[in-house]
């Protein structure tokens, strides 16, 4: 019978109830501080990261168009062409995009993202390219920062580095280049109709296409 009663008063017994409490709770506590901490250092380094990606981008397509405008990296600005021969052709620009594209995107992101209030720790590497050069030109900026994170997690097999990489695309819009894409396509198509006479083939969708276009009433 004393024995039932000690055991009952062990059992009630809440004494040493916060320690216990204390050293479950603990370790999920720093992990959580720690998880804070990462994404107090990742997150304004992605979001600079994307917006100096964007505007290199945006200023590389503008300047790859035919608006008369061309990016000053130094100053981070942009200005009017005074001289037409300072233009570019858009003809040897199909050849030499890529040899000035790198080293200047290389150049305005590391200029844009300098202005920026988030980490400059660890290395920052630029890769910038033209895409689809003939018909549907695309500037593609991509940038990595890769830095040694701040606390150590190592006891759950969280790496020692963290790589934070983003990309951008911007489209060069250019009048005078749609219009030589478009005169290739049309000449192309027309070799082939007169090659494999496909005369009767082009009515047919013809035909096709105006009875389409009658039952929407797209006429």
């Amino acid at each position: 019978m004393k024995g039932m009663v000690a055991l009952l008063k062990m059992i009630k017994d809440t004494n040493g109830d916060a320690v216990v409490e204390a050293a479950i709770l603990f370790p999920i506590i720093i992990m959580i501080f720690a998880a804070l901490v990462l994404l107090a250092v990742y997150l304004p380094t992605r979001a600079a990261l994307q917006r100096a990606t964007q505007y290199a981008a945006t200023a590389l397509a503008v300047e790859k168009s035919d608006t008369w405008l061309f990016f000053d990296e130094k100053s981070m600005s942009y200005s009017w062409e005074n001289n037409k021969s300072s233009l570019k052709n858009v003809y040897a620009a199909l050849f030499s995009d890529g040899i000035d594209v790198a080293a200047k995107g290389e150049k305005i992101v590391t200029g844009i993202e300098g202005r920026s209030l988030s980490s400059k720790a660890g290395v920052l590497s630029v890769n910038c390219h033209v895409v689809n050069k003939l018909i549907y030109k695309e500037i593609v900026v991509t940038a990595t920062r890769e830095f040694k994170s701040p606390v150590d997690l190592s006891f759950i097999q969280f790496p020692e580095t963290v790589k934070i990489t983003v990309s951008s695309t911007a489209v060069v819009q250019n009048g005078d280049e749609f219009v030589r894409n478009m005169d290739i396509a049309a000449d192309f198509v027309e070799y082939l109709i007169n090659k494999f006479e496909l005369t009767g083939m082009t009515d047919s969708i013809k035909t096709f296409r105006s009875k389409v276009s009658s039952f929407l009433g797209w006429d």
